[in-house]
């Protein structure tokens, strides 16, 4: 299987160099659409527009319902966080929770 040199560039507007490396991780979890250029070899460079994510709520089992497992009770940044901080909160979790499934495969 080859390997892939795969880029994603953004103009972000910031205090200082850890705001902006932030910022540009939020988008990036954000779930919207991205283009990345994808280097094959020294000359060949394509740019790949990945398209958003879809949210679909997750299958929750009766059994989870009545005995939900202990990761599942409490998530003390979330719980802590106003309702519009625990979506983007959860988006991001979401996100690297793909991003985890996608290494494994």
């Amino acid at each position: 299987m080859p390997f892939f040199l795969v880029t994603q560039t953004s103009l972000v507007e910031a205090q200082d160099e850890q705001e902006a490396a932030q910022t540009g991780v939020d988008r990036l979890r954000s779930g919207g659409q991205v283009t990345v250029a994808v280097k094959s070899d020294e000359k060949t460079i394509t740019h790949v527009v990945v398209a958003a994510v879809v949210e679909e709520p997750l299958p929750v089992s009766p059994s989870e319902t009545i005995n939900p497992s202990p990761a599942a009770v409490a998530i003390p940044e979330a719980a802590l966080a106003a309702p519009e901080s625990r979506k983007l909160i959860l988006k991001r979790m979401m996100a690297d929770a793909l991003a985890l499934l996608g290494r494994r495969t």
